[in-house]
Formats: C-alpha cells, structure tokens, sequence
C-alpha cells in the first residue's frame, strides 16, 4: 500500500473489522490477562500470537456490527462505504509464520521491499469469490514505548495489535503501524529502530477515528504521513537534523542521552578543524563528504 489509505471493498472491510476487534478485546472478559507474555527466557510473543490467531478465526466478520457506513477522509476528499457491502468479507484462515508457503513468503518480500522477515500473523481473507492476503504485526507493552522494527523491515499502512498490560488490565489497540510510530529514532547500536507507542496509537484513533450516528469516521492526513515516512525513508537526514538540534541548544536537557556530549565534542573538533581551512578547502571536504554519503 502506497502513502495513503486506499478506500476499496477489501481496505474498508479491514478498517472496521479491526475497530470491532479493538472494542470486543476491551470491553468483555478476553483471557488476554492470563496470556504469558514470555517463552522460557526470550520474549517472542509466541503465545500472543496463538491468542489472536483463535480469536481471529472466531471473530471474522463485521455482519453483526451496528454500523451503517464507513466514512474513509484523505486529506480534502471524503469516501462513504455502505457497511453491508463488507458483510460477504470474513477471516477464512490466520496462519503462523511458521505456516507459511514459500509463495507467501516471496510476496511479502516484495510487499515491504527488504530481506524477508515473518509476519506475525497473516491473514487470508475472502470476499466469497476472491482471496486476500493481509499480514497483520503484534506488539506488546508493559508501559508505552518500545523499540520497533528495523527501518528496512517496517511497512508503513501494515495493520498493528498493539497490546499494553499492566497488573490491573490489558488494552488493546489496532491500527495502521505508521500511526503507532512516535517520532523518535534511538541512537541506533544496529540497523534503526523507529519508537513506537501504544498511546501513540490509541491517541491517533480518538483524534482521527470515531463513530457519530452508525457511521465510523477515519481520517488520513498525507502530510503527517509523510513526515513519518521520511523518518522510514532517510533516517540519517533525520538524526542528523535531531543532533544538530542538540549542538544549537544552549540548555542541557532532561534525562540526556548518553551521546550528546559525545556529539557536542565532535562538533568542537569539528568547528576548530574547520578554522584551520582555506575556503577552497572547506568546499573540496564539502564535496568530498556529499560524494561518501551513501
């Protein structure tokens, strides 16, 4: 999926199934509670994704949701879906990765562009006569930020179940990854990985989702999008645009990281390296430095 939310059968379908799950998982007993969140020592989500992989086989449809239509805004246009046109779609299958052919699996390699890296879940999906795929990324939380997939593997309109859990309760919240990612991009010990949150999420569906009259309302702004994107697409402008903040700072800040005084003695050599220059020099390691950049 490009930049922005397609408004065919097949998307529509998935917007509203995904808002009923959201609601179903929160507002009844689930057994979420009683779900272990670890596997011996490492924690992979393996019986997260067995939870979700029955309870979306059970719950795969939108027949018996009160809604009457579905209103998909992009940015200055608006698209009205009559809910009964999505009632034919249903989950048939959620496969595990483990389950997946080596068909499928070039698929989603071409779909996210990169190495290939399992989805979560995927999820075959019938209108009755056609067959789709849709692969589906979960995420847990004890608190509200973590790390999430590396910048090559994460596809940004890929729907997420975003689980946060805490000793009284668990949430639940569903969405595109794009609008579960927070706009921070740790000092990377590896390949980046863009910080997600689930209140991030949760924050974007009372803002951008909402239900007044039997009609669901998601709204799609191309520019916000896109700005998150860029963090996707050019990770390095955009940490270096944040450390350049950092060297123009004339205050400390709160909880620093431990990298700041190194990139703030990296910018004094810099600067006094820099003074010993001609002006020819510093244009022939200005073109120098644009030719390395990769």
């Amino acid at each position: 999926m490009d930049s922005s939310i397609q408004p065919n059968l097949l998307n529509s379908f998935l917007i509203v199934y995904f808002y009923k799950i959201e609601n179903e998982l929160n507002n009844t007993k689930n057994g979420l509670e009683t779900i272990k969140f670890q596997s011996e020592e490492a924690n992979t989500d393996e019986f997260l994704k067995r939870y979700f992989q029955d309870f979306l086989t059970i719950h795969n449809n939108v027949k018996d949701i009160k809604l009457k239509k579905l209103a998909v805004k992009i940015d200055s246009e608006e698209h009205i879906i009559n809910i009964e046109k999505l009632k034919s779609y249903r989950i048939s299958n959620v496969l595990l990765p483990e389950h997946l052919t080596n068909e499928q699996k070039k698929e989603i390699t071409a779909s996210k562009k990169s190495v290939y890296t399992s989805p979560d879940l995927y999820l075959e999906i019938t209108d009755g006569t056609n067959i789709y795929f849709e692969s589906v990324e979960l995420k847990s939380t004890k608190d509200n930020n973590i790390p999430g997939s590396s910048v090559q593997q994460v596809s940004p309109f890929e729907w997420v179940i975003f689980v946060k859990r805490d000793n009284e309760k668990v949430l639940v919240t569903t969405g595109f990854y794009i609008n579960s990612i927070t706009e921070k991009l740790p000092f990377p010990d590896r390949s980046p990985r863009p910080q997600i949150g689930f209140k991030t999420l949760s924050d974007w569906n009372k803002k951008y989702r909402k239900v007044e009259n039997e009609v669901l309302t998601i709204e799609n702004i191309t520019e916000i999008n896109n700005d998150k994107i860029k963090l996707l697409t050019d990770w390095q402008d955009y940490l270096a645009s944040e450390w350049l903040e950092i060297i123009k700072s004339e205050q400390g800040r709160n909880n620093e990281k431990w990298f700041n005084n190194a990139i703030r003695k990296f910018a004094l050599k810099f600067l006094e390296f820099s003074e010993t220059l001609t002006e020819s020099e510093k244009e022939n390691l200005k073109t120098n430095l644009t030719k390395l950049i990769k």
